[in-house]
């Protein structure tokens, strides 16, 4: 008997959500650092190559942590690797890449026993040793999460301040001189102490930040609005979409699934999917693909099983397209790569970048 013709439309219309394979692992490194080390923002850089950023512990001093590069070409090979551990530097957490092939790194500090050192800019060449650096908040519990440039004449973090629950953009000039700081209070307390933020520059020249609410402002940081979505714990990870609108993930307020939410330009929500429902998941990092879908990088906890590193493919309306469970451990930042395939980072053993292949044709 044949199947219907409905039937027959129906399921062809739902295959492209669970028929489509993710794409196969072209390479693994991993990089123990001084131990414990973890990465936390990957980027491909101007020749092909990669650059990630994290963290590694250094029991040989007397600081907690130390912000850790790693540098690789094209086809993984290590170029380099540079563990900072002067000016107070825990945590690197966000990377870009200068014209002259150098890079601007925000981290966060950590307590010490002398000190208590909250947000630091990092300038070094393409080879990671320091040119300059720059203090941006002296606080507890303080720590920038992102930077972004203004074509290597400026360059602005946002930071986060559990002390007072608020944020606060922080803009230099080109060689790492105050230029202005604005500070937006959020007020949901502790709960910033776990999640990340986010900072993307948006097409009218302002920034769209992502912590509880998506934080809006201008380019100037002088005007703002917040937009509080009830239904999630943290916007770990925003982004301007290319119809103006925007695209975030996190974790739901249970903890029990990643959510990507797609809002209009005025931030209001157009509908929001879960995936990988779990005892414990949570979306780290979201990119828009060349097609116009999604991809996010983030961790589940199957059930009575270790924490996972997770891939999510979507199509541009959020439906599923493939997941892809890569080892245990975190998964914290992914991009698209100039062949159409993935980078990610995170930790797995100590900070990990894996390369996979452009999707697959089905």
């Amino acid at each position: 008997m044949r199947t219907p013709w409905l039937l027959t439309a129906l399921l062809a219309a739902a295959l492209p959500a669970f028929a489509a394979k993710p794409p196969k692992v072209q390479w693994t490194k991993t990089f123990a650092g001084w131990g414990n080390a973890s990465g936390r923002c990957v980027q491909q850089t101007s020749d092909g190559g990669y650059i990630a950023v994290g963290r590694t512990f250094c029991r040989d001093s007397g600081t907690r942590g130390a912000a850790f590069l790693v540098r690789l070409d094209a086809s993984g090979n290590t170029q380099w690797t540079k563990a900072i551990k002067a000016y107070g530097i825990g945590t690197a957490s966000s990377v870009i890449q200068t014209s002259d092939g150098g890079y601007v790194v925000a981290a966060s500090g950590v307590e010490t026993d002398t000190s208590s050192v909250g947000a630091v800019l990092v300038r070094t060449d393409a080879s990671g040793n320091v040119l300059w650096h720059t203090y941006l908040w002296h606080a507890f519990s303080a720590g920038a999460a992102a930077v972004v440039s203004l074509n290597d004449t400026a360059y602005t973090a946002v930071i986060k301040s559990v002390s007072d629950s608020a944020v606060i953009l922080w803009r230099t000039n080109g060689g790492g001189t105050f230029r202005w700081s604005r500070k937006y209070p959020i007020g949901y307390g502790g709960a910033m102490k776990d999640e990340n933020l986010s900072l993307r520059r948006t097409s009218d020249g302002g920034y769209i930040i992502g912590t509880k609410t998506l934080l809006k402002v201008d380019s100037l940081g002088a005007q703002w609005q917040l937009k509080t979505v009830g239904s999630i714990m943290n916007a770990n990870s925003v982004i301007q979409t290319s119809d103006g609108g925007y695209a975030a993930t996190g974790a739901k307020l249970d903890y029990a699934s990643i959510y990507l939410l797609k809002t209009n330009a005025n931030r209001d929500s157009v509908w929001m999917r879960t995936y990988a429902p779990s005892e414990c998941s949570r979306g780290q990092w979201v990119e828009q693909t060349v097609d116009g879908g999604y991809v996010i990088a983030g961790t589940t906890r199957p059930s009575g099983d270790f924490d996972k590193v997770l891939l999510v493919r979507t199509q541009s309306d959020g439906t599923l397209k493939w997941t892809d469970t890569l080892f245990t451990g975190y998964g914290y930042s992914v991009r698209q790569t100039a062949d159409g395939g993935y980078v990610v980072t995170g930790m797995s053993g100590g900070l990990f970048v894996t390369k996979l292949a452009p999707d697959r044709r089905r």
